[in-house]
């Protein structure tokens, strides 16, 4: 489609955008006659309307308060850049801990070699029930709180640790968000 262009286009168009309203009489003649200029003096004057109906509406922020707020801004990002070294220092840290108590078991474990729980399992014959259980329910908490053995205390370390360290390390995960 060809679009013909009108020699009083440019006239319309400072009509609609002038802020007087003062049509000339050669202008409104000629929208009058011609469409394509109504419609372009129609639509140039809406959206100038509009334009001027925004920029009475809009709040623009005061310069003190720009200046506060772009402020606050920049200390917010220093703050969450200098934690970062932190953060990453307390996940090694957890990790460090859950790594020893792990090592730690790992390493006690050997004294479970003379345990009832791997006597019962070196008798191929008998089976291992509840038995079992109970030898090492015995183990930890023994007959009555029977004798102390250094197998009974590196258990109730470790788990006494590992209930001290879980809801810590939560926290510290968690309290940054």
């Amino acid at each position: 489609m060809i679009r013909r262009t009108c020699a009083f286009e440019d006239a319309v168009l400072g009509a609609a955008l002038d802020t007087t309203r003062a049509t000339p009489d050669d202008v409104v003649a000629h929208l009058e006659a011609c469409e394509g200029c109504r419609d372009l003096h129609a639509i140039a004057s809406a959206l100038h309307d509009d334009h001027a109906v925004a920029l009475a509406e809009a709040h623009v922020p005061s310069a003190g308060q720009a200046w506060w707020r772009a402020e606050l801004r920049a200390r917010q990002e220093a703050t969450a850049l200098a934690a970062r070294p932190i953060t990453v220092a307390t996940g090694i840290a957890a990790a460090a801990v859950i790594g020893v108590l792990a090592s730690l078991t790992g390493v006690l474990a050997w004294w479970l070699q003379d345990s009832p729980v791997f006597a019962l399992r070196a008798t191929a014959d008998k089976p291992i029930t509840g038995a079992a259980f109970e030898a090492v329910a015995n183990l930890l908490v023994g007959a009555a709180w029977g004798e102390f053995t250094g197998l009974r205390l590196a258990i109730w370390l470790c788990a006494g640790a590992m209930l001290v360290a879980t809801p810590l390390l939560l926290y510290m995960a968690i309290r940054d968000e």
